[in-house]
């Protein structure tokens, strides 16, 4: 049996990272935690496309998940 090879853009590799973020799983489709740099760069991307509620949504969680004070809530 094969496997169906599916392509996705870019969009929408920063579109599923934000509504898995979103929806409270802070790691990707292979149980592989988001990273601080790639979460860095979905914010990027949101801030150049002007959707700032995402930007918002996306720094709050970033602020919270890195937290070394208040010892990774999330």
């Amino acid at each position: 049996m094969t496997k169906n090879l599916i392509l996705k853009g870019y969009s929408y590799l920063m579109n599923d990272c934000y509504n898995r973020v979103l929806s409270g799983k802070p790691f990707d489709i292979n149980f592989k935690p988001y990273t601080k740099e790639f979460l860095t760069k979905v914010l990027n991307y949101f801030e150049e496309k002007e959707e700032y509620e995402k930007c918002k949504t996306l720094s709050e969680f970033i602020n919270i998940k890195f937290d070394h004070e208040h010892g990774y809530t999330i």
